[in-house]
């Protein structure tokens, strides 16, 4: 006789009603596929059978399975996880059992396993990232999960119960400490790596990037701190940026008026409001008072850039690091740190040295404060007699200017060649044998030193009255002193 299926489960379900009480789990072993799983363990038996079949029923029914497994009925209730985007509701279908103690109820295939199903897809750093890397117990955020896994021994085998927010996994990664307080990972970084903060946007700071600004990192201004007992971490909130200096060091050590911000911008530090620099700056901070001159210049004048071409009669040189500055600073140790040697280093040893000043004023060039008594004391040639009243020019002819002052003559015939009105008579004779500096009339000469003495009614005659002014071959007026006559009859003719 065939019997149906039906009919032999029948078979089989009324010898279990009438199994006695004390059956043994041998006993059940008469009807069973195979022994449960360990998972299974304690429902091994012919009594509990019911709990997962139901009689005259093929299979196992999917709510007995959720029946038990609370955790995972609740999330498909809610439409989460990967089960809940299952079609097929026969959880036999996936979990066999009956094969044994050490048969694997869950096998799953990693490498194909698509995460994107449970509602957390892997992107990113999270790729490449071990199963077991993340579902741990230690983990398991879900309270229900970690129960009722615990309950059974499978907390350790489970993949249910993970959180999706960053901090639960990445609780020891706390590189910002608490500077964003609530503040989600995402909102500034994505799972392709942690050190880019692609999410960030510094115009949502009290502190927005303009300028020179956008071209820096963010180390540059977010240093690592350490506070307390906390690990060293990157300072993001809190930064002192009320004022550029809170970054910036003073390049001009308080001298300036306002703040950076007066005269610079973001743009550049060297791109700044001239007008206002030049407006309100106040020189005395620097040491170098503008007086005169000085004082009536425009800045570009002296803090003009070095490749700028100079101003006649000036040859700036700056101190060294700020030629390429808006305002270099220029040397100012003496005049000519600026000023081209008019005279040539003819003053180089003269006593002061050099200097401009020692010479010449900031209000005018000239009149020169050389005076005579400086002539008389720091020169090699006193000044006496008509010299006194001679202007500078005329004896520091200015054939080149500026003059040079730098003169080499040394007596009188050096000087007044050009004037000479004697015509090259006394030729080798110095001037001083007969003229002194007080006047060039000869007051008194001693005319007993020539080879004609005065004597008798000569010792009363003038000069003029024997030595005739002639001419030379160009026309140039001259008196006669030598040679001359000395015959009587040539001056006084034959006595007849």
């Amino acid at each position: 006789m065939r019997l149906s299926s039906r009919t032999v489960w029948g078979w089989v379900l009324l010898l279990a009603c009438v199994v006695p009480a004390t059956a043994t789990p041998l006993s059940g072993q008469l009807i069973s596929p195979g022994k449960l799983a360990t998972a299974h363990a304690e429902l091994e038996g012919i009594r509990s059978c019911t709990q997962c079949h139901e009689l005259l029923q093929r299979g196992v029914a999917p709510d007995r399975c959720l029946a038990c497994h609370l955790p995972l009925a609740s999330r498909i209730d809610v439409d989460e996880g990967f089960h809940a985007s299952l079609t097929e509701d026969d959880c036999a279908s996936c979990h066999k059992d009956h094969f044994g103690e050490d048969f694997a109820l869950v096998r799953l295939d990693t490498l194909s396993f698509e995460h994107s199903l449970t509602g957390y897809g892997l992107e990113g750093k999270h790729e490449n990232v071990s199963c077991r890397n993340c579902h741990t117990p230690t983990l398991i955020a879900d309270e229900g999960v970690r129960d009722f896994k615990s309950e059974h021994g499978a907390l350790a085998r489970t993949y249910l119960g993970l959180p999706q927010d960053c901090t639960s996994c990445h609780s020891t990664d706390q590189p910002h400490e608490q500077q964003f307080g609530g503040r989600a990972c995402t909102e500034c970084h994505d799972t392709d790596g942690w050190p880019d903060a692609g999410g960030f946007d510094h115009e949502e700071t009290n502190y927005r990037l303009t300028g020179s600004h956008r071209n820096v990192t963010c180390a540059e201004c977010h240093e690592t701190t350490t506070q307390g007992e906390l690990p060293d971490f990157v300072q993001y909130v809190g930064v002192e940026s009320s004022l550029c200096t809170s970054c910036h060091s003073d390049e001009h050590a308080g001298t300036m008026p306002g703040t950076c911000s007066s005269c610079h911008n973001t743009g550049g530090w060297r791109d700044i409001d001239r007008s206002h620099v030049e407006s309100t700056f106040d020189h005395l901070v620097t040491g170098f008072t503008l007086e005169g001159r000085h004082a009536a210049a425009p800045c570009a004048s002296c803090h003009q850039s070095a490749s700028a071409d100079p101003l006649e009669g000036v040859h700036i040189t700056f101190l060294a690091g700020t030629e390429a500055n808006a305002f270099p600073s220029p040397a100012t140790g003496n005049c000519l740190s600026c000023h081209v040697d008019r005279h040539s280093g003819v003053f180089e040893d003269t006593p002061g040295t050099a200097d401009c000043a020692q010479c010449h004023g900031q209000i005018d060039w000239l009149p020169a404060q050389f005076d005579l008594t400086r002539h008389n004391a720091e020169t090699d040639f006193t000044l006496v007699g008509v010299h006194l009243v001679l202007a500078c020019n005329d004896c520091h002819v200015p054939t080149d200017l500026p003059p040079t002052f730098e003169i080499a003559a040394t007596t009188c015939h050096d000087c007044h060649t050009e004037t000479d009105p004697h015509e090259g008579q006394f030729d080798g004779r110095s001037c001083d044998e007969c003229h002194d500096v007080n006047r060039f009339e000869i007051q008194t000469f001693d005319h007993s030193t020539t080879r004609f003495l005065l004597d008798g009614a000569h010792e009363n005659a003038t000069c003029d009255d024997c030595h005739f002014t002639e001419s030379d071959a160009g026309g140039v007026p001259f008196v006669r002193y030598k040679p001359i006559v000395s015959e009587c009859r040539d001056c006084h003719g034959e006595l007849t």
